[in-house]
């Protein structure tokens, strides 16, 4: 066996290499998980990004995907604080100023949720409490594998009857040219050890050790609903 290995070393090692970059590719292919819009009674813009999630939901909603007319959002209220406006914006007066009546705008602060998997654990117990059986969430492109991962396997949107599409504001960079640009690639890779991370600190043998176990039950988590 020894003798093999020295035989073919060259060879092995080019096609180690090949495993290692086709996974690499598939890994950008793997991590965009945007899925068809599909009409949902309530639309949700998750928090984080410079605005264009919000302007894509609100596109949407203009465009009558929100079936309910709620539209639902997370994160900062001002959008790029620290920039002048049009960049920096309420999302609430965007919203209004765009015809979201305001009885339709449900704002859940960084206070009460402060990341994806809070995000998605508060809204499968809104849409349990206010009757609500479908929802349509914007994100990033490589934030929605995360997203779907954790819907899935820790939230369990389906096993409550509940339906989720969860899209993008943006087409993803082409699998094979994310690998050049610098920021995208960083991207991928952020959000697959995220993602990792979230699944194994949300199981069924760690969740009690999470602020989420502390938090969904106190009057703050309970008047947002």
């Amino acid at each position: 066996m020894p003798g093999f290995f020295r035989r073919h070393r060259k060879s092995l090692l080019i096609s180690t290499l090949l495993l290692f970059a086709a996974g690499v590719v598939l890994l950008g292919v793997f991590m965009n998980a945007s899925q068809k819009p599909h009409p949902s009674d309530l639309i949700v813009s998750l928090g984080g990004g410079d605005g264009s999630r919000i302007k894509y939901a609100l596109k949407l909603y203009r465009s009558g995907y929100s079936t309910k007319g709620v539209f639902l959002y997370t994160g900062r209220e001002i959008v790029n604080p620290a920039l002048k406006p049009p960049q920096r914006f309420d999302k609430k007066t965007f919203l209004q100023t765009h015809g979201v009546p305001a009885e339709k705008i449900v704002y859940v602060p960084r206070g009460v949720i402060v990341n994806t998997a809070e995000e998605l654990f508060f809204l499968k117990a809104f849409m349990q409490k206010h009757g609500y059986k479908s929802a349509l969430i914007v994100s990033s492109p490589y934030h929605t594998r995360r997203i779907r991962a954790l819907a899935d396997l820790i939230v369990g949107f389906d096993n409550a009857g509940l339906r989720l599409t969860v899209t993008s504001y943006k087409p993803a960079i082409s699998p094979l040219l994310y690998l050049f640009h610098e920021e995208t690639r960083n991207r991928v890779w952020l959000e697959f050890e995220k993602m990792l991370y979230n699944l194994l600190k949300y199981s069924p043998l760690t969740i009690d050790k999470t602020a989420y176990a502390k938090k969904h039950n106190t009057p703050l988590w309970q008047k947002a609903l």
